[in-house]
C-alpha cells in the first residue's frame, strides 16, 4: 500500500532569496527560448489501471498512456515521484515501473517526509489548483516547495488546464504568466512545454515543434504556438543549470 505523504517543508522562498536572484538572468532568456514539444499519443492500451481503480480518475487531465510516458521519460527506475493530486493514472504508472510514489494530501502543500528516500526525480501538480485560497496553494508557495524537494536533475511538471483560444475564462497565457513569475521567485528554470495531442496514425511521436515565438506547422499551430489549440499544456521546470 502506498504511504500518503502529508509532511514535505512549505517554506516559500521570498523574492530576494538567493535561488531567485541566481535564476533571474536565466529566467529572462528562458522565457524567450523555451521549446514547445508536441506529443502525439495513441489511444490507451489495455495496460492501464484496473477498471475499478480507473473509476477514481475523475477529472484527471492525464490518460494512462500519457502518464506512463511522463514517468518513464522524466524519472529513473527506483526514483521518487511526488504527486500533489493523487492522480490514479500517475500512481499506476509510477508503481508498475518501480518508482516510489508519494502523494501529497495536506492542504498546506508539501512538508518534509520521513519516508521520502531521496530528492524527487519528478514532481507533478495541476494548475489551477482545485482550491487556490487555502494556505500554501498559491503558485509561489507550491513551486518553492517543489524546488526544495526536487533532485538536481529532476523535473517539476505543472499540468495547466485552460480554456481554448477565444473562449471565455482564464487563458493559457494568463496562467503561464503566473507560473513563470512564481518559478522565478522559487528559483526554478522554465525548461520547455509539452502539448499532448491525439495521434492520427497509431504511433506515439515526440516532436520539437517550435520555440515560444514561432509556429510549427499549420496543422499543429494556432496564431502563436500549438499550446493555443488544446486545453492541456505541460509546463516543465527544473533547477537553474538543468539542461532542457
Amino acid at each position: 500500500m502506498t504511504a500518503h505523504n502529508t509532511n514535505l517543508p512549505n517554506t516559500p522562498a521570498g523574492p530576494d532569496s538567493a535561488p531567485g536572484r541566481a535564476a533571474r538572468a536565466s529566467r529572462d532568456s528562458a522565457r524567450d527560448t523555451a521549446a514547445v514539444i508536441v506529443w502525439r499519443i495513441t489511444a490507451d492500451a489495455a495496460d492501464g489501471p484496473d477498471p475499478a481503480t480507473a473509476a477514481d480518475a475523475g477529472d484527471s487531465p492525464l490518460t494512462p498512456r500519457l502518464a506512463h510516458h511522463l514517468v518513464e521519460i522524466y524519472s529513473d527506475v527506483h526514483g521518487t515521484v511526488i504527486d500533489f493530486d493523487t492522480d490514479v493514472h500517475l500512481r499506476h504508472a509510477a508503481q508498475i515501473t518501480g518508482r516510489t510514489y508519494l502523494p501529497v494530501t495536506g492542504l498546506a502543500g508539501p512538508t518534509t517526509a520521513v519516508d521520502q528516500p531521496r530528492p524527487a526525480a519528478l514532481i507533478m501538480l495541476r494548475w489551477p489548483r482545485p482550491a487556490t485560497t487555502g494556505p500554501g496553494q498559491d503558485a509561489t508557495s507550491l513551486l518553492s516547495a517543489c524546488q526544495q524537494h526536487l533532485a538536481d536533475d529532476g523535473s517539476t511538471i505543472v499540468v495547466v488546464t485552460a480554456v481554448p483560444a477565444g473562449a471565455a475564462g482564464t487563458s493559457y497565457c494568463e496562467h503561464e504568466q503566473v507560473l513563470l513569475d512564481a518559478a522565478e521567485t522559487a528559483g526554478l528554470r522554465h525548461l520547455h512545454d509539452i502539448v499532448p495531442l491525439d495521434a492520427d496514425d497509431g504511433r506515439d511521436t515526440f516532436t520539437y515543434a517550435t520555440t515560444r515565438d514561432t509556429t510549427a506547422s499549420s496543422r499543429d499551430s494556432g496564431p502563436d504556438t500549438p499550446r493555443q489549440i488544446t486545453n492541456t499544456t505541460l509546463v516543465i521546470f527544473g533547477h537553474p543549470g538543468r539542461r532542457p
